[in-house]
């Protein structure tokens, strides 16, 4: 049996932290899907994730949702 572990980062306006431990969590993490959900971010964090992680899913709330939503919704796309 194979066990598959997701990582589900909520994000908000938080370039800055996922610049800082995006880094980290790939490194100790190696073959871990790895999901930033984003909450409607004003601060070019999609931008930044897809540019420098190309390998990290990104889920995108138009609007937004709040935590729990917006950590469920990462939950429900994990493989």
């Amino acid at each position: 049996m194979v066990i598959k572990i997701s990582v589900i980062i909520p994000n908000y306006n938080g370039k800055n932290l996922l610049a800082e431990n995006l880094p980290k969590v790939i490194k100790n993490c190696p073959n871990c899907e790895i999901i930033v959900v984003d909450d409607a971010s004003s601060d070019d964090s999609v931008k930044y994730v897809k540019k420098n992680f190309p390998q990290i899913k990104i889920i995108i709330n138009w609007q937004n949702q709040g935590f729990a939503k917006t950590a469920n919704r990462g939950v429900v796309n994990a493989e």
